[in-house]
């Protein structure tokens, strides 16, 4: 077989398949070479991120970092702004009435089975306990000694392990000064004690020795999110209130974090360190500052491989030695500026269209930093998070590698960022992320089970991206 092995290069391959243009061209130019297609085909599943993602210093973001004003949030100030209780009524008697209008009218994607199925998967899992799960004795006390390793080789432990309980993708950061930021004011303090408490104030104290943030993130379904997609007359040129059989997969993936949040917790502890979880609202951050994505213009975090399919960034404060891992820039927020397909069908005009990200952080957001913003009032009134997920959905880089233009167009992206107005233009014009038809509803239900890849069942294989 050796003789089918050469020198090869990503724009060799690409201009092979007839595919290399301007933008493509740079892309491969500045991409490795391999010595078979194996190698080539293996590097977007790699132990990180693709080829083509930047990594950049520790604590430096795509998101420009005020260190004087991006402080520790005070929830006092910068709470989540909600809806005045006659807004709170009025939506709750509209969600009630669109719900039961699907079930007596038997409507494609709203019937009674897909109540149903939404509700199956709501409240699977309970969080585990702010110190991890009980119960466990540590190996120092069976005359063992805890797990010893360098913070290198424990991160790559964590990868496999954390991969095993569900995560998509891990980092860490040391708790500094400034990453301490993360913290909601108040809420943790780190004292010289042997093993964490909480008071009275719901103040939790964590041992000084726990100095390292283990971050990991949860994603969810995107095939199965685009069955909540609708349209609407009473929204025109939006989406629509989403429809209850494509909201699975927001409900699953909280169930999903959580059991993945036990498995994480009881398998540091058992390691012989400490597992705390205390203190940190804004949770988007965590991901942004250990690498896992950057900040896309709905607010939360992209990723290179799943876009705003992330529903969950999850984290474990520990004394377990954790190399940190840097912050990343595979163009997605400057993709952001030019794309705007979430905010063009948002139903309730929360998100912005400026062309630049803004310092203006307005309710509910933390300051300090520039970037994208949502009007969290506007957001809730629509029913987000657990009702809408538009926004999520409607990210070009949620889709998966399956064809090969995919990867091509995220690593084009990052390298020449003027194809991007391009890109998105032709998203839209293969009408990814559109609203299914009444049939294709209905033909959800009878599914070939064998072959949609989209239900992860555990043990049986995962669908990649």
């Amino acid at each position: 077989m050796s003789g089918f092995h050469s020198t090869l290069s990503r724009r060799d391959f690409m201009k092979g398949l007839g595919l290399a243009g301007a933008g493509i061209g740079v892309a491969g130019a500045v991409a490795p070479t391999f010595n078979d297609l194996d190698q080539l085909a293996a590097t977007t599943t790699n132990k990180r991120h693709p080829w083509w993602v930047k990594e950049n210093e520790l604590n430096v973001l795509t998101s420009d970092i005020d260190w004087n004003v991006f402080a520790q949030l005070d929830k006092k100030t910068t709470g989540m702004p909600s809806p005045s209780a006659e807004n709170e009524a009025l939506r709750a008697e509209r969600d009630k009435k669109f719900d039961l209008e699907g079930m007596t009218q038997k409507i494609p994607g709203r019937d009674v089975r897909c109540a149903a199925l939404a509700d199956m998967v709501t409240g699977l899992q309970t969080a585990a306990p702010w110190d991890g799960p009980s119960g466990i004795v540590p190996p120092q006390e069976n005359g063992a000694s805890a797990w010893q390793g360098t913070p290198e080789d424990n991160m790559t432990m964590l990868r496999a392990a954390l991969h095993l309980a569900g995560a998509a993708q891990v980092g860490a950061m040391e708790l500094t000064e400034k990453m301490l930021r993360n913290f909601d004011k108040g809420a943790v303090v780190f004292e010289d004690i042997a093993k964490g408490t909480v008071d009275a104030k719901k103040v939790y104290h964590i041992p000084q020795k726990a100095k390292y943030l283990l971050t990991y993130s949860i994603q969810q379904n995107y095939v199965q999110c685009i069955y909540q997609l609708r349209e609407d007359p009473a929204y025109p040129g939006k989406l629509a209130m989403p429809m209850p059989l494509g909201r699975p997969a927001i409900h699953r993936a909280y169930g999903d974090g959580r059991y993945t949040e036990w498995q994480a917790m009881r398998f540091v502890k058992n390691l012989g360190y400490g597992a705390y979880k205390a203190g940190v609202t804004t949770n988007v951050s965590l991901g942004l500052f250990s690498g896992l994505g950057e900040q896309g213009r709905a607010t939360y975090m992209m990723t290179p491989r799943s876009g705003l399919m992330t529903r969950i960034t999850n984290y474990i404060i520990t004394d377990l030695p954790l190399a940190p891992t840097n912050p990343i820039d595979f163009g997605g927020s400057k993709f952001c500026e030019t794309c705007m397909r979430c905010a063009e069908k948002c139903p309730s005009d929360a998100l912005g269209t400026q062309k630049e990200p803004t310092w203006d952080a307005g309710p509910g957001n933390k300051p300090g930093y520039k970037g994208w913003r949502v009007d969290w009032l506007k957001c809730r009134e629509v029913g987000a998070p657990s009702r809408c997920g538009v926004c999520h959905t409607l990210c070009p880089f949620n889709h998966p590698n399956e064809g090969m233009i995919h990867p091509i167009v995220r690593s084009t992206a990052a390298t020449t960022p003027i194809f991007n107005s391009f890109f998105a233009t032709m998203d839209r014009t293969f009408a990814y992320a559109e609203p299914k038809s009444p049939e294709e509803l209905e033909a959800w239900w009878t599914r070939d089970l064998e072959n949609w890849r989209p239900d992860v069942t555990h043990g049986a294989g995962k669908f990649t991206w």
